[in-house]
């Protein structure tokens, strides 16, 4: 399976060099009716019904997580709760209500979804630099004047588009 990401100009953290970076390729978030639509595809049911399971499944499954339940969610993974505190020398002391801190909700992917990441390709789609998303590393050299438009992009895989716009799907 591929997985896309951007280039994008960050500094070093140590040298404070500018060098470019892997980024996330984020196209937005799917809603809960789009999810829904995406989920029941090959199946026979309908996005209302799925809509309503998760809704039940939120109203079930949150609280027993909080009770301390670790729950298992289909073959995506499990989630659980975790939590630091404060310490105090004298049991008394201790106020739950003020001491504990970073409360958080841990997904731990189960081992299908790791090894989709294990045997994820990453794929170079775009450059982002100054708030600008080129569609590819060839549109972006282009647009910098590092090539001509008759010059092919060695290090680009898909150099023979020479249109310099990217593909949006």
């Amino acid at each position: 399976m591929k997985a896309k990401c951007n280039l994008a100009k960050k500094l070093e953290p140590v040298t404070k060099t500018p060098k470019w970076y892997a980024t996330t390729a984020s196209k937005g978030t799917l809603d809960a009716d789009e999810t829904a639509a995406l989920a029941v595809v090959d199946t026979t049911l309908s996005k209302g019904e799925f809509n309503h399971a998760m809704e039940v499944a939120s109203e079930k499954l949150i609280p027993a997580v909080l009770s301390g339940l670790t729950v298992t969610i289909g073959k995506l993974g499990k989630l659980r709760l975790s939590f630091g505190s404060q310490g105090v020398e004298n049991i008394d002391d201790f106020d739950a209500r003020t001491m504990i801190q970073n409360a958080k909700f841990i997904f731990t992917p189960s081992k299908e979804v790791k090894a989709a990441l294990a045997s994820a390709t990453f794929e170079v789609e775009g450059v982002v630099e100054d708030g600008i998303k080129y569609g590819s590393t060839r549109s972006y050299k282009l647009a910098k004047g590092l090539i001509t438009p008759d010059q092919p992009d060695t290090e680009d895989p898909d150099s023979g588009d020479d249109s310099g716009q990217g593909t949006f799907g």
